[in-house]
């Protein structure tokens, strides 16, 4: 049987997970290859403990070679096209041949969507606003703390709150709390809205416990970076000293220019198997839409993306081995 090339689109946690597994499955005639625009992973759930002082900025970082010595092939460059016909993907320094596609591009922040906030806020979503953030707070001596999801949809819907909270705890610890106030905005109706009413109760309660003012429903329009205001859609104003906010998140300019977006704007594949309407080709992870049957999105959070890749790359490798391709991904 000819060797066949799977590649894979995306270092993050379910490109790594897809990758890993594939080549755990497939003997050596097959190729695992492995794209990603930068050299290394970064594990974006340590983010907020860099923020907190808990990690140190390059303990969540992992040489994406490394996957070499598995007999994964890493190609580093930024994909400018995916033509599913030819079965081709451009990158910056090379055309690549595939039989087999993985598309594990996440979401790309755009801070811009609201006015005046790119160049106001602070952020812990990448390795560097996270370093930023934590110096930021350790020179933080009292006043207000704005802490918000400025737009909807975002990766991982508990990181927000558990900011939040982590904000709280420092200046805390710092002996400051009486000095500071601390407040949370989010457009979301309650908390976690996917996780159900009582999950959202809890968080609500523990919010309150700590003393961090909430407001729901609340959707950021701009931020005066000049007078330190927030202005939300139904008029009301906010002060603050320091603004830490979670960007509206979109698919990668790549994607939709693939044909492999809906009209949800997010990437539509079959919810158990996560094949696209392309043959050959996957999608998984935060580019992914999945209506719940709740009517809600699937969260976008690493733990599905790895889930997904679980059953995608024991799915290709039966096809590969010519066998049933039977494995579904639950949700669990």
């Amino acid at each position: 049987m000819p060797g066949k090339t799977t590649m894979v689109l995306g270092g993050g946690i379910g490109g790594v997970v897809a990758a890993n597994r594939l080549r755990g499955r497939l003997g050596k005639e097959h190729r695992v290859v492995l794209v990603d625009r930068q050299d290394k992973h970064y594990f974006a759930p340590s983010f907020p403990w860099v923020m907190a002082g808990w990690r140190k900025a390059g303990s969540p970082v992992r040489a994406l070679s490394r996957l070499e010595k598995k007999g994964i092939e890493f190609v580093q460059g930024s994909v400018n096209g995916i033509d599913l016909e030819a079965r081709k993907v451009h990158i910056d320094t090379a055309v690549l041949d595939w039989d087999y596609l993985v598309v594990a591009l996440g979401t790309e922040m755009e801070p811009d969507a609201v006015p005046g906030m790119a160049e106001t806020a602070h952020g812990y979503y990448t390795l560097d606003g996270a370093v930023k953030l934590h110096e930021a707070l350790e020179t933080f001596h009292g006043g207000r703390i704005a802490v918000g999801i400025a737009g909807i949809p975002y990766r991982c819907p508990a990181a927000p709150y558990e900011g939040a909270l982590l904000i709280d705890h420092l200046i805390r610890k710092r002996g400051l709390r009486d000095r500071v106030e601390i407040s949370f905005f989010t457009p979301e109706p309650a908390p976690l809205p996917v996780a159900g009413p009582e999950i959202g109760e809890g968080v609500k309660d523990v919010l309150r416990k700590r003393e961090i003012a909430t407001g729901f429903g609340a959707n950021l329009a701009s931020v005066d970076a000049e007078r330190r205001e927030l202005l939300f859609e139904d008029g009301s104003r906010q002060g603050f000293d320091m603004l830490v906010t979670i960007p509206r998140h979109r698919v990668s300019a790549v994607v939709s220019e693939s044909g492999l977006a809906g009209e949800t704007g997010w990437i539509e594949a079959d919810r158990a198997t996560l094949a696209t309407e392309a043959p050959g080709v996957y999608a998984l992870g935060d580019a992914v839409f999945i209506k719940l049957a709740s009517g809600l999105p699937l969260p976008k959070a690493g733990v599905f993306a790895s889930g997904q890749a679980e059953v995608i790359a024991r799915n290709i490798a039966s096809r590969i081995q010519g066998v049933d391709a039977n494995a579904r991904f639950d949700g669990h």
